[in-house]
């Protein structure tokens, strides 16, 4: 109990810390980039004027405001060869790292995070070409230094949480066994809220300290340009120029909103018209920051008041809100599962295991017990999906072929994945589903950390198919598995494991996946992704009780002789093959190609960030969880399958519809057009929670299934379905390369798939032949 709640608030802190550290500071190199850019301006009208570099004469003036905070330890001039013209440093005398490359100084600014410094990097343009750089060196402690600070306290208040949960667990597990509320979930909730809570209460203070220390910076410096005309007792107004310097450090500085001069709290110079001339009255919804100007014992009183919407800070503080929220998910997911282990291995030893209530409960914790191993499975590979695509696209042009090669890995893994299932159920009877377990984990997770390498992309095609070969090879593995260790009155519950499994594991990855990628990179999370793997082998080598092997009685020939039999039998069948290319196998090519490869690879082409694009995604698992049990119980109490895929596939033809009005003339780019991508997505998710399970049972209570049998129709429809797989990606690289990679290739396909569901239920539009009074019913 300890461990579980431990990892999931460290999560939580890991997740808060990095998300701190990337937003803090982006603002900190804002504040050094505007201060740099003040620099710039100044210097870059001398030199438009046609005066060479080397005879500005106002630089240490310029740098010294700049240089007497603790936030810029130099800034240094060079010309258009990487000569220095000009230096300015620290009166500490800072040790300072090698200046960056300066001899190739592009239009926009530059950069480059070092080990103890950042320096960035702003040209330096005459009216005709770049003449030269401004390189600002900055500490990077003052960010470290400010994380540590907000982040170390919740780093003991995480173990003090997770040591009160794991003992109040503990000493009330009586009383929360007689209990018929879930105690031990509604704590866990509790001790993940109360984490929450307090990393988001910090991540307030972090981020409104970066808003103001940026202000704060840019409005300085103002102020020391404006301190000549306070001193000198000059008027505001009679200067030429002023409005427009005003409106430059407005578009310098975009976090703040207004900018004024007031004398006597009576405005003089502003960036809003509208103030001009009246007294100044404060917003409630903004920020305000006062610079004395003159001597407060001198009137007329005069300052500088810069303001900051709230908004700003409350914008990235909600971003924080929303990226928690989906780690909570993905944490009660995953916390949940070690959880039942961990209740499920203090059960009683001295049970006889031979009575019926000894097996009942042997029975049951298998079930719980396999749980974790093929979660982990899933998730492992999960973890990937949020960046995948591009990661293939990428890898393709590396190689030097064409983008549309990029759907090759995602075609090759459903491939080996099919191909697996049949070896892996014959292995299954020689070796046990424990040993098949292990080697569908070992081939999964060890093909998902070799893409860490630097490989092109076949050999990225090759372990991902080998990824779909283990993947296959576990899946049936479990359900040898389940089937050898479930009770009859159990069956159901053991196939729901697997259902459960997948879509909880794809939620928790993508969410959690998406997240990480930020902080460790692409090659980071594939690390990650063989760690869990590894982690998960030794669980199931320690934990996971072997089962009975059975004999030999059948090869890899004839399981497959079989399956060909099987094929031809149903094929034929017209009601069979309708099932199958209307409604299976699109929902299939759906999941595969739409939601796990073009979804992510067109968001992140419209600028949407890894951890929206796998938040996005996971709403599709969340949709499926959601409308699985109610889609389940509603064709087995009225039997009418064919109304349930038919809505089903209308839905989702609807839902991937309104995917391509993103970024239309209609919708635009802005919230509108995010919030009909999460309604498309979540709709297509619901959808096909009415089609996965309906769908099987609708074939199982065919008459073709009533005539050869429920299990070889079932078999042979569910290996035919695999072929939506595999077909996915390849089909949406192929639209994609030859209608351009945007969301109306999506809303084709919707389309397409409402057409499909008009189809399917075609035959009750058809006029019916008229019977005869006296003729008999058919």
């Amino acid at each position: 109990m300890f461990i579980v709640a431990l990892a999931s608030l460290f999560l939580l802190l890991y997740i808060g810390y990095g998300d701190g550290k990337r937003t803090y500071e982006l603002t900190h190199i804002e504040k050094l980039t505007s201060q740099g850019r003040y620099l710039q301006n100044t210097i870059e009208k001398f030199v438009r004027d046609g005066l060479p570099l080397k005879q500005y004469a106002g630089f240490t003036k310029l740098a010294s405001p700049i240089l007497e905070g603790e936030d810029v330890d130099a800034l240094l001039v060079f010309d258009h060869k990487g000569t220095q013209v000009f230096g300015a440093i620290d009166k500490k005398k800072p040790t300072l790292p090698p200046p960056p490359d300066v001899h190739d100084v592009s239009d926009s600014i530059k950069v480059d995070y070092g080990v103890t410094h950042y320096q960035i990097t702003l040209p330096l343009r005459s009216r005709f070409e770049t003449v030269g750089s401004v390189v600002v060196v900055a500490p990077n402690n003052q960010v470290t230094k400010r994380l540590y600070a907000s982040f170390l306290p919740l780093v003991f208040v995480g173990v003090a949480l997770s040591i009160a949960f794991a003992v109040l667990i503990v000493a009330a597990k009586s009383s929360f066994a007689r209990s018929k509320k879930p105690w031990l979930q509604i704590s866990y909730g509790m001790t993940f809220l109360g984490m929450a809570m307090l990393v988001v209460g910090t991540l307030i203070g972090l981020y409104f300290d970066g808003v103001e220390g940026k202000a704060k910076a840019a409005s300085f410096t103002l102020s020391q340009r404006l301190s000549d005309i306070v001193e000198f007792r000059l008027g505001f107004k009679d200067l030429d120029g002023i409005d427009r310097a005003f409106r430059e450090f407005r578009t310098l500085n975009s976090d703040i909103s207004e900018a004024a001069v007031l004398v006597d709290n009576s405005v003089e110079i502003t960036t809003d018209a509208r103030r001009q001339g009246k007294k100044w009255i404060s917003d409630s919804s903004n920020f305000e920051y006062r610079i004395d100007l003159s001597d407060a014992n001198k009137p007329p009183y005069i300052s500088l008041l810069t303001t900051v919407p709230k908004s700003v800070v409350f914008e990235r503080v909600a971003r924080s809100v929303k990226n928690f929220a989906a780690l909570f998910i993905a944490s009660a997911f995953l916390s949940g599962l070690f959880l039942q282990v961990a209740s499920s291995l203090q059960r009683p030893r001295d049970v006889d295991i031979t009575s019926p209530e000894g097996k009942a409960a042997a029975s049951d914790a298998g079930l719980v017990i396999i749980k974790p191993a093929y979660f982990l499975a899933v998730f492992l590979d999960s973890l990937t999906y949020s960046f995948l695509p591009k990661f293939m696209q990428e890898a393709a042009a590396a190689s030097g072929v064409s983008v549309g090669f990029a759907s090759a890995p995602f075609t090759a893994y459903y491939l080996g994945f099919a191909a697996s299932l049949i070896p892996a159920g014959v292995l299954c009877d020689r070796r046990g589903a424990k040993q098949v377990i292990l080697l569908g984990l070992m081939l999964a997770a060890g093909s998902v950390l070799a893409l860490a390498l630097p490989l092109g992309i076949w050999e990225m095609t090759a372990l991902r198919a080998i990824s779909g070969v283990g993947q296959g090879v576990l899946l049936i593995g479990v359900q040898a598995y389940i089937l050898a260790v479930a009770s009859p009155e159990k069956k159901t519950q053991g196939a729901a494991i697997i259902v459960f499994g997948f879509q909880a594991a794809l939620i928790s990855g993508m969410a959690l996946g998406s997240l990480m990628v930020n902080f460790l990179g692409t090659r980071g999370v594939f690390i990650i992704a063989g760690g869990v793997g590894l982690a998960s082998l030794i669980y199931s080598q320690f934990l996971v009780p072997g089962t009975e092997r059975k004999a030999a009685t059948t090869s890899v020939g004839a399981a497959v002789k079989k399956l060909v039999g099987d094929l031809k039998k149903v094929v034929t069948e017209l009601e069979f093959l309708k099932t199958l290319f209307t409604i299976g196998a699109p929902a299939k090519a759906i999941l595969t190609g739409v939601i796990t490869f073009a979804l992510p690879l067109i968001l992140g082409q419209a600028g949407y960030r890894p951890e929206d694009i796998g938040q996005v995604v996971m709403l599709y698992g969340l949709g499926v969880l959601l409308s699985s049990g109610y889609a389940s119980r509603f064709v087995d109490r009225t039997k009418n399958s064919e109304t349930v895929l038919f809505v089903g596939a209308i839905m989702s033809g609807v839902g991937m519809v309104m995917v391509g009005f993103m970024g239309s003339p209609i919708v635009g780019n802005g919230l509108l057009s995010t919030s009909i991508i999460v309604v498309a997505v979540l709709i297509v998710g619901l959808a096909h929670g009415f089609i996965n399970a309906p769908v099987v049972s609708h074939i199982g209570q065919s008459a073709l299934a009533q005539r050869v049998g429920a299990n070889p129709t079932t078999t042979a429809y569910r290996f035919l379905e695999r072929g939506g797989h595999i077909t996915g990606p390849l089909l949406i690289s192929q639209l994609f390369l030859f209608w351009g990679q945007g969301p109306y290739v999506i809303g084709s396909i919707g389309i397409a798939v409402v057409i499909f569901g008009l189809l399917f239920v075609a035959h009750r539009l058809l006029p019916r032949p008229v019977r005869l009074q006296g003729e008999p019913a058919e």
